[in-house]
């Protein structure tokens, strides 16, 4: 092609024939798009139907309920937005404006002005931002991105580059040959840019309750605003108040806004920890996660060689080895941690009469120089001498470790002046962390694109126990369900394979936390239940994943997982309260279309006030406690040890209640006051059970819920704004008795059901 690039019209004519780098979509969503998705839910159109309900018949101080369907919106969206706020200035941080030549002249535009065609000069630091062949020159390469391995790969004329690859030396000019979708890069990203739900189960049930609650609402309200007027003598206030109380009641609104709070709260924590949670109930699913999957670059390793050792074998072994290293012009992570160690201060004099400098190069393995009467070569032992005595001994002495070999040839046989051992500089926290998911039963497997030896070598030094391990491409059709069971170790491993190892693993029922960096690990993540990106790493991996480590420290994990538990074990204590309403509330809908009596709660500004002493401000404040217990899995079971006794208890009381209001044993008058009384109780004697063993916090808890009910009815304004009403002589002994009656029938079924429990759930439920 020509050397000048592509002329203004051909660039038009590519951009007209959409070969630009334009990738379709990358599913960036907008400021309103997040507003939208967060507004036009199922739960806030029930909650909109029943709010046109009030205001239609003028009763607005009983839209309180509004708030609650505000607040978890709000705080959905305002979690959302703040992580794409982030994500996108990570963005901006990473792009780079590419160099290109057109109509001979030198320029740089935007990444998505790049047409097919174009003629772009990579240097050293650059990103292969599109799939290109070099026309001039010669570059090395460092593909780990897309490939996972570490190793610099030289590229000469008529090569291809890779897109997301990095130039590590030399400068080139590169045609432009795959833009946009059709680019390596962007194939790999729009098959991971597919909407995935979340792997939560509180979403999961709270979904299954709203859905199945919204379907039943439209003909139980129908059914009840009817039943109202029939017993309401027509008057149209009370019939749709206290059926929109009644409808308020099945949907466990509150329980979704607690969940959405208490997620919200522990992202809030997090992000002090520079940790970014682009997806709430991602922090639950790690708190779930029994299954770790790492790569070793960027989570074990920070991506840096350095020099382990040394070994000198002859007096003339740091003075070759500081020329060799003065003498190179080609730089890399190799080159890099020798100088460091050994050419930083140096005053040691370099060998006399050098004739001759041979660049490091990764196709070679080796570097060196030459004199008259010799030749001294540093490099990969193999690659740099026959003589298999010194092929041996190096490598015997390797145990692990990348080794380089210093050689003096100047007759035979070949002089070995020493050798150096290198490694992959480990995290210092990653031997503890490894521990940490030991020690709270998280199995741990690594999936690398690095070789075997090596990457076994840093998983011993880290504490990995099972360190078998396996070559993945030494198979020609691996059985990806046998392996993860055999193995914990996997090298040389392609992104699709990563893809399926993640895959198999969550056939065995695990659940899987899959980290990394680079572009080839987004499959994979994808794949797992929760995704962990290193912040320092690859655009597209940030973007894919659910939560991303901003200062790329990994000892961020256990705090994400703490507070993962603290929030699950918690709010499964506290899901016992909001689902005992949903219990009671479906059963007296049933029952109160069925008989022409009274319903007991006559407006929603009641059960406002019981759902925030009762159900609201406790569970907000037992969710919050510290907790970082491993995952009880008692979902099921409070639903049948609690939720369920409470709601029929409350169910069979409010029923009993109103049936002796309408036969006239206690005045109507004080049937909402009496009812709201009575549940009150047996809510808290719910909050006792789910609080043992009593402390401070939780004794204090009680008596303040105790407190603001009292408030509520003898304070004027407080009494008169929930309709309270003070109780005749009748209604306050029908009230103790009823109270008395409703403690008594708790025990009992909360026994029943107790066993009926132990019997159905052997082990854990969800």
């Amino acid at each position: 092609m020509s050397q000048t690039g592509l002329t203004a019209s051909q660039v038009r004519e590519k951009i007209k024939q959409g070969k630009i780098n334009q990738a379709p979509c990358k599913n960036q969503s907008t400021i309103w798009g997040i507003i939208l998705k967060n507004s036009l839910t199922v739960f806030n159109l029930v909650n909109l139907i029943l709010a046109l309900m009030i205001i239609s018949v003028g009763s607005y101080k009983n839209l309180l309920f509004v708030l609650i369907a505000l607040a978890n919106t709000l705080i959905s969206i305002i979690n959302e937005i703040r992580a794409k706020k982030i994500v996108d200035k990570m963005r901006l941080i990473s792009e780079q404006k590419p160099t290109v030549i057109r109509n001979g002249k030198t320029l740089q535009i935007d990444q998505d002005q790049i047409v097919e065609g174009d003629l772009l000069i990579f240097s050293l630091g650059d990103q292969i931002l599109v799939d290109s062949k070099i026309r001039e020159g010669s570059i090395e390469v460092n593909e780990a991105f897309i490939t996972g391995e570490q190793d610099n790969v030289e590229k000469a004329q008529g090569d291809k580059l890779i897109s997301g690859s990095f130039v590590v030396s030399g400068t080139c000019k590169a045609e432009a040959i795959a833009v946009g979708v059709e680019s390596e890069l962007n194939k790999i990203e729009s098959s991971a840019h597919t909407i995935k739900t979340a792997n939560s189960k509180l979403f999961t049930l709270m979904n299954q309750i709203v859905k199945y609650i919204s379907i039943a609402l439209i003909p139980i309200g129908a059914l009840m605003l009817w039943s109202r007027f029939r017993v309401g003598d027509g008057d149209t206030t009370t019939a749709v108040t206290s059926t929109v109380a009644s409808l308020i009641n099945m949907i466990p609104e509150g329980l979704i806004l607690l969940t959405s709070s208490v997620l919200a709260l522990a992202t809030i924590r997090l992000s002090k920890k520079q940790v970014l949670v682009q997806d709430l109930y991602s922090v639950e699913t790690l708190a779930r996660v029994d299954t770790i999957a790492l790569d070793k670059t960027g989570t074990l390793t920070i991506g840096k060689m350095t020099v382990y050792d040394y070994t000198s074998l002859n007096k003339s072994f740091e003075t070759a080895l500081i020329s060799i290293l003065s003498h190179q012009t080609t730089e890399n992570a190799t080159i890099s941690a020798l100088k460091q160690k050994f050419a930083r201060g140096a005053k040691i004099k370099e060998i006399e009469g050098i004739t001759e400098t041979i660049d490091f190069s990764s196709e070679r393995k080796h570097s060196g120089i030459r004199t008259k009467n010799a030749t001294y070569l540093l490099g990969a032992v193999d690659f740099i001498t026959d003589d298999q005595d010194i092929i041996k001994k190096v490598q015997s002495a390797s145990a692990g470790y990348r080794t380089l070999a210093i050689i003096k040839r100047a007759s035979f046989p070949d002089e070995l002046l020493g050798y150096i051992r290198l490694e992959d500089e480990i995290r210092p926290d990653a031997k503890q962390i490894i521990g940490y998911f030991y020690d709270n039963d998280i199995e741990v497997k690594i999936i690398s694109g690095d070789d075997l030896e090596a990457v076994t070598s840093i998983a011993a030094r880290v504490g990995v126990k099972n360190l078998e391990g396996i070559n993945l491409s030494s198979l020609k059709s691996p059985n990806y369900e046998k392996l993860v069971r055999q193995y914990s170790i996997f090298t040389r491993v392609k992104p699709a394979e990563k893809k399926n190892l993640i895959k198999a693993l969550k056939k065995q029922g695990r659940t899987v936390a899959m980290t990394g960096d680079g572009v080839n690990d987004i499959l994979a993540m994808k794949e797992a239940d929760v995704s962990i990106a290193i912040g320092e790493g690859s655009d597209a991996a940030r973007r894919s994943s659910k939560l991303v480590l901003l200062n790329s420290g990994f000892e961020s994990v256990p705090s994400i997982i703490d507070e993962g538990r603290q929030s699950i074990n918690n709010l499964e204590r506290s899901t016992a309260l909001f689902l005992a309403k949903t219990v009671y509330a479906s059963i007296l809908a049933v029952i109160f279309i069925i008989l022409p009596v009274k319903y007991p709660f006559s407006s929603p500004v009641e059960m406002s006030l019981l759902n925030f002493a009762c159900i609201g401000f406790p569970g907000l404040i037992l969710a919050l406690e510290h907790n970082t217990e491993r995952i009880k899995n008692r979902f099921t079971r409070n639903i049948l040890e609690y939720s369920v006794p409470v709601g029929l208890t409350i169910s069979i009381s409010m029923l009993t209640l109103s049936l002796l209001a309408h036969f006239g044993v206690f005045p109507h008058y004080d049937l909402a006051t009496t009812a709201i009384f009575v549940t009150f109780t047996v809510d808290l004697i719910l909050i006792y059970w789910i609080s043992k063993p009593l402390n401070a916090l939780r004794a204090g808890l009680l008596i303040t819920i105790i407190g603001i009910m009292v408030g509520a009815f003898l304070i004027p304004f407080f009494h008169d704004f929930f309709d309270f009403v003070f109780l005749t002589p009748t209604g306050v002994i029908t009230a103790l008795i009823a109270i008395a009656s409703s403690i008594l029938l708790f025990e009992i079924l909360k026994f029943v059901m107790k066993k009926i429990s132990s019997r159905l759930f052997d082990h854990a439920d969800i």
